[in-house]
């Protein structure tokens, strides 16, 4: 990825376990320090709940694995290029929302 790739993760348990942290740091791969309470932050979180909500709102559920694994595939394929386009374009504005709310809970 070069010498200048950042990695970033979101705070969650499995990806700030200690374990985790070690392989980091053994392979001197550079953390990008992030807020305790961001989610907002991340444009995929609200691309995976757009994909979530259509899985969700299937009138016919998933019976194995493979089945839901090919519903995510199309279901993916059909996402609004639009829609993840304008989840990117609201950083600035949810960056400055984060920040006037001191990292606790925007509407966004």
């Amino acid at each position: 990825m070069g010498t200048d790739a950042i990695f970033m993760d979101d705070n969650a348990h499995p990806n700030r376990a200690r374990l985790a942290r070690s392989y980091l740091e053994s392979e001197t791969i550079p953390q990008m320090a992030w807020p305790a309470r961001s989610p907002d932050l991340n444009p995929i979180e609200h691309v995976w709940d757009m994909l979530e909500r259509r899985i969700l709102g299937r009138s016919v559920p998933s019976g194995t694995l493979h089945e839901l694994q090919q519903a995510l595939l199309q279901l993916w394929a059909l996402l609004p290029q639009q829609a993840t386009n304008d989840a990117i374009a609201s950083m600035p504005r949810r960056c400055q929302a984060c920040i006037s709310a001191r990292g606790y809970h925007t509407r966004y």
